[in-house]
């Protein structure tokens, strides 16, 4: 019996339909999930990634409470103060009519209340205008880290989604070749009976049939095990089911970029964002040697009274009181505290640029070794998928020689054996394939340019 496989899928036909189909997809639990669907799911559920949104949403306040320093601040204050034991001073008996005596005098009233506003105006600070600069970088730096998060995310469920499909196609392969192998097991087991074989023959096919069981087995434990992968990075509840759709190629043709697009790559474009925060904080510090200047105001009122609670007149006084003027500061020796700030600065700027300059080295890198697993599983899947069909054939004639008594057990069992090893060389440079496409996706700066391009 010939092994059927189903058509061989393109990494790239299935992420350009996930990005530009018309209708982004909508997801349905009771229903067999496209890829589409998965990361529709995972975009929306997926724990780390709101996380990652919320760090997003606080950059946001962070800016506007930046931009409220600027903005007139207003305080009101009051204060009551009970002096139940009134200071005294000595003073000269000759104030008093009593000249060569020293008289006890006690001053001021028992009791005092106070109630003062006041407001400030920054009219000029550096630091605060470079502040403003570096928490819109630090924004753009959360909005990247978002980015990043979504592209790690989709890369890994379409890596599981692909291993699902494999995994789909190798429960098949097995299935097929356990039908195969109980059919021969009967017609054996009924030679047997006649006396044409040895019992030996029966048990070792037997054996063979429990040998397929087990790997059948296996694969299916490895197929919910990556089901639940997928389920724990859409963000879904384990104990839910799932159904993954199998991948339908398209006509359509797209082709991996045989470009290198360095601007796309996210890991550089967050490094990059680095250094520009690090160089607006070197600014910062250096902005501590300019002044700055800011304008107050105050307008209070006072009451004195020795009587609380008192209306009568005389026994209690009250004023308004009022100021407005300009504060200066200038910073003159700080004992080099902002010099060694800006060698430490110095020293990350230039930490940084090693870091880009790596990170360039291993995305070229990357890319060509992507590159070169493409084409070579390429190749490699043209010759597998040629000596799969030759051991199928090979299988073909040992079975039917085998059960006209032409050639033996162990010729048959050979011939099984190999047809395993082409099955399983065939599906190992299948998965090769794609994962090398998926690769080549994502550090090419491809798979960041079609998310860009579908808006999410």
């Amino acid at each position: 019996m010939r092994i059927i496989l189903r058509k061989q899928f393109s990494v790239i036909v299935m992420m350009m339909g996930l990005f530009f189909s018309p209708v982004y997809a909508q997801y349905a639990l009771d229903e067999p999930m496209t890829l589409e669907g998965c990361v529709n799911y995972a975009l929306q559920n997926n724990p780390n990634l709101q996380a990652v949104k919320m760090d997003e949403l606080a950059g946001e306040y962070q800016i506007k409470e930046i931009k409220a320093s600027g903005l007139p601040q207003i305080s009101a204050n009051g204060q009551f103060v009970d002096n139940f034991a009134l200071p005294s001073q000595i003073l000269p008996g000759d104030f008093f009519g009593q000249p060569g005596e020293s008289i006890a005098v006690k001053f001021g009233t028992r009791y005092n209340m106070t109630g003062t506003v006041e407001a400030n105006q920054l009219l000029f600070n550096k630091s605060f205008f470079t502040g403003l600069k570096a928490a819109k970088v630090s924004q753009e730096l959360y909005q990247m880290n978002t980015f990043k998060n979504k592209e790690d995310l989709i890369y890994n469920i379409a890596q599981i989604y692909l291993q699902l499909q494999i995994t789909d196609r190798q429960k098949d392969i097995l299935t097929a070749n356990l039908e195969r192998i109980d059919q021969l097991l009967e017609i054996t087991q009924v030679q047997f009976e006649e006396g044409i074989v040895k019992k030996i023959d029966v048990d070792q096919l037997r054996v063979n049939r429990t040998n397929l069981l087990t790997e059948k087995q296996n694969a299916e434990l490895g197929y919910s095990q990556q089901l639940n992968l997928l389920k724990f990075y859409m963000g879904m509840d384990i104990r839910k089911d799932l159904q993954v759709a199998e991948f339908v190629e398209e006509n359509q043709q797209y082709p991996l970029s045989d470009q290198l697009v360095l601007a796309e790559n996210t890991n550089l474009r967050l490094l990059e964002k680095q250094q520009a925060l690090t160089m607006l904080e070197l600014e910062n510090i250096r902005a501590g040697y300019y002044p700055s200047l800011s304008a107050f105001a105050r307008y209070g009122y006072q009451s004195q009274t020795d009587k609380l609670l008192s209306s009568k007149n005389g026994e209690g006084s009250g004023f308004w009181t009022g100021s407005w003027g300009l504060t200066l500061q200038v910073p003159i020796f700080d004992g080099f505290q902002k010099k060694n700030q800006v060698q430490q600065n110095i020293i990350r700027q230039d930490q940084l640029r090693l870091d880009i300059k790596q990170a360039t080295l291993s995305s070229q890198m990357e890319f060509v070794n992507a590159s070169d697993e493409v084409q070579l599983n390429k190749a490699l899947i043209t010759q597998q998928k040629a000596n799969m069909e030759l051991a199928e054939e090979l299988y073909g004639v040992s079975s039917l020689s085998y059960q006209e008594g032409v050639a033996p057990l162990t010729e048959l069992l050979n011939a099984e054996t190999s047809l395993k090893e082409a099955q399983t060389q065939y599906l190992t440079a299948l998965l090769q394939l794609h994962l090398a496409e998926l690769d080549h996706l994502k550090t090419s700066g491809q798979l960041a340019m079609l998310i860009k391009k579908s808006g999410n």
